[in-house]
């Protein structure tokens, strides 16, 4: 059972990854596919496009195991919230960019094991149509060379009364991962860094065409 699994480190990770799987089974449509694309130990990026304010703990319900957030820094001034979302893995992410700190709570987080959840797109789209990536994705991925997982989300960015009234499908997609290897393929410079970035959109985008 993935309750007494390796998937999770944390009993209270685990503890909110199956109370959050209840509620959505109990209150929305939702389906994942591809899970058996998701390596269950080990470092990993996963890699989503982003849509809604939700999509964090959404799509901390939809992966196997226990993962690590990247949050904007204002989340952390409110004591109790701050606490609340470092005791799921989240660190903080300025606005605007991302600088050295960043890069090391983000290789902190991989080399404790976990899957590290990012938005390429730097922030919501609030619609299925993608904003161009950032290249500071294409850096982080070069610098850590672990395998990254897309993902296709649609349908978290749905009003409440729309989510609740069964009518709609949140619907995820993980695709198969981009391997270190074909991340080394690119140069480390700038350029390698865009075309990086555009690689994973590019992967994301495929995964959206096939849950037509």
């Amino acid at each position: 059972m993935i309750w007494e699994s390796r998937a999770f480190r944390s009993r209270g990770f685990r503890f909110s990854w199956y109370s959050l799987n209840i509620l959505f089974s109990a209150f929305f449509r939702w389906r994942v596919e591809g899970r058996e694309n998701i390596p269950r130990q080990g470092p990993l990026i996963i890699a989503s496009n982003h849509i809604a304010l939700i999509d964090p703990p959404y799509l901390g319900a939809c992966v196997p195991r226990e993962i690590a957030f990247m949050a904007k820094k204002e989340l952390f001034a409110f004591p109790p919230f701050r606490s609340l979302i470092s005791i799921h893995n989240a660190f903080p992410i300025r606005r605007g960019g991302w600088d050295s700190q960043v890069f090391r709570l983000l290789k902190e987080k991989l080399d404790q094991g976990l899957a590290v959840l990012v938005f390429p797109e730097g922030t919501r789209s609030r619609t299925d149509e993608f904003l161009e990536p950032k290249p500071g994705i294409g850096l982080l991925v070069r610098q850590q060379l672990v395998p990254v997982v897309p993902c296709f989300i649609r349908g978290t960015n749905l009003g409440w009364r729309d989510l609740f009234s069964g009518k709609h499908r949140l619907t995820t997609r993980f695709g198969r991962p981009i391997t270190p290897a074909e991340i080394e393929a690119f140069p480390s410079d700038k350029e390698g860094y865009i075309g990086l970035s555009r690689l994973i959109m590019q992967r994301i985008a495929e995964l959206k065409e096939d849950s037509r």
